[in-house]
């Protein structure tokens, strides 16, 4: 099913009520509201697979910390607005964890993480990667639940496609950081444990 998009233009500061209002998973392509369907079983098992290693991986950092559904304002000309699964930003001097108290932001992301889960998502994916490489995002990533690729994007001129059994390395954008591709699209431990009888 391909993303539904509405008609009537909207500025970003009634995007923004949109979603102080408590609406999700809607981004602004060009002026007008589109809306996703919710992330599916597999999207969430990759993000609580990610998760973990990554907030290990970002506890020992001095300078990036991570940021989950955040909107990006790529464009305020014609307002575009994009919501990847996970940005990585980094310490601005002086703050510390500047964008996580925002509903949106124009601040870039050193690593945007995408998931190409549900049908819309994945049919989007081309342009949604070239955006945020537009925009300068250093590094993208897609990690893929279906064809269980991880497919990654330095800047314009470089991009790597990984799989099982190979190890997922963050290097540039975060540099020493190492995930088996496998681990990503593991079933959660609780659905691999037998329930308990009730007597």
């Amino acid at each position: 099913m391909s993303e539904s998009m509405t008609a009537q233009k909207m500025t970003l500061e009634q995007f923004e009520e949109r979603l102080l209002d408590g609406d999700r998973w809607i981004e602004l392509r060009n002026g007008r509201l589109a809306r996703l369907n919710p992330p599916d079983d597999a999207h969430g098992d990759v993000i609580r697979n990610l998760a973990k290693p990554l907030a290990v991986y970002l506890k020992k950092s001095t300078d990036l910390y991570a940021c989950f559904e955040l909107p990006l304002i790529l464009r305020r000309d014609l307002p575009t607005v994009r919501c990847p699964a996970v940005s990585c930003f980094r310490f601005e001097p002086g703050t510390r964890f500047a964008e996580t108290d925002k509903v949106l932001t124009e601040s870039r992301p050193e690593l945007t993480i995408e998931v190409a889960s549900t049908n819309e998502r994945r049919e989007a994916m081309a342009d949604r990667v070239r955006a945020y490489l537009d925009w300068g995002v250093s590094a993208v990533w897609v990690i893929d639940p279906v064809s269980r690729h991880v497919h990654q994007f330095h800047g314009r001129g470089a991009s790597e496609t990984l799989k099982e059994p190979q190890v997922l390395i963050g290097h540039p954008a975060l540099p020493g950081f190492a995930m088996p591709i496998s681990d990503l699209f593991r079933l959660p431990a609780w659905l691999k444990t037998p329930p308990i009888p009730v007597e």
